[in-house]
């Protein structure tokens, strides 16, 4: 099997999106490094300048090899690059100031819920019930593991405008994965993420001047902070992305964003490792959870599939939808 048939398995996919979580989860330990270096919009702007000019070499032929295409299809670029690169993590830092940990991430747990719905309505993708039983264990999973076991918090909650910022950013992780899902196909995930990159650092540059009050403040750049960027527009822009993308082309938006949930746990098994955090009873179970729910989601959607293709064949298999 050559590599062009293999990028198209089910097994690529999930090898895709696996490389994507695992290079997405340091993003929030070097992020926590950073914190307090410079404003939010201006590090994510150097963080994909520089991704934009490692990445030039590989894909700016592509880019210019299919630039009649990237124009006709400007509109979801722009949704994707606006979504994904520009102001996702902006708006998270600004959430930050008035948000609780706690409901942030609770929130945030919104976006494979409101992928599934949007794809059912939007893409015309028929998701079962099996498919939602799954999102809600993983969700659960969630709860217990930024409540530390006491789900009791939860009533205890206190919505904050930060929260509506939150709310936000999940709505555009829908965005950002139903324009990728629309774009596959029409170009190369070279010359897509060329676009996203360039796109995405022109959105930044009016984020960044606004927060300097109409000029652009660099911070002082100490060897943490350089290499710091490196790793974050090399393996948490560019590789994450990349992959990110490629999952979305073989699984779909909905089964790649199921693994939004594993997130959290992947980041704490970075901060063990890196930063020593420890790894307790309650965050195995809770990632045990997360997965079981991951586990059953996919493998409702599997039947449902089989269901549709039976039913193409002349068959009636009983399969729960």
């Amino acid at each position: 099997m050559n590599w062009n048939t293999f990028k198209t398995t089910q097994v690529a996919g999930y090898l895709f999106i696996t490389l994507s979580i695992i290079n997405w989860s340091g993003n929030f330990v070097a992020s926590r490094g950073l914190a307090g270096l410079a404003e939010p919009g201006t590090l994510n702007l150097l963080r994909w300048a520089l991704a934009s000019v490692l990445f030039a070499p590989f894909g700016l032929a592509a880019f210019w090899r299919e630039r009649a295409e990237i124009r006709r299809q400007f509109l979801p670029l722009s949704a994707i690059a606006l979504c994904g690169v520009s102001l996702f993590d902006t708006l998270i830092f600004l959430a930050g100031h008035t948000s609780e940990a706690l409901n942030m991430t609770l929130i945030s747990t919104l976006s494979p819920l409101l992928t599934a719905l949007a794809a059912q309505f939007f893409l015309r993708q028929r998701i079962g019930r099996r498919m939602y039983v799954g999102i809600a264990a993983s969700t659960l999973g969630i709860c217990l593991l930024v409540t530390d076991g006491s789900l009791g918090r939860l009533a205890a909650m206190n919505l904050a405008r930060g929260d509506l910022l939150i709310l936000l950013t999940a709505m555009m992780s829908v965005v950002y994965n139903l324009a990728v899902k629309s774009v596959t196909g029409t170009m190369s995930q070279t010359a897509l993420l060329m676009a996203c990159c360039l796109l995405g650092t022109a959105f930044l540059v009016p984020i960044a001047l606004w927060e300097g009050g109409g000029t652009l403040t660099l911070p002082t750049m100490t060897p943490t902070l350089a290499w710091s960027l490196v790793y974050l527009a090399v393996f948490a822009s560019l590789l994450c992305y990349l992959f990110w993308n490629m999952a979305v082309e073989v699984l779909g938006a909905t089964r790649t964003c199921l693994f939004y949930y594993t997130l959290p746990p992947v980041s704490a098994l970075a901060a063990w490792l890196v930063l020593g955090e420890t790894v307790d009873g309650n965050q195995l179970l809770s990632g045990f959870i997360i997965l079981a729910g991951i586990v059953f989601a996919l493998y409702a959607d599997s039947l449902a599939s089989t269901a549709r293709e039976a039913v193409q064949h002349g068959l009636s298999p009983e399969v729960d939808h």
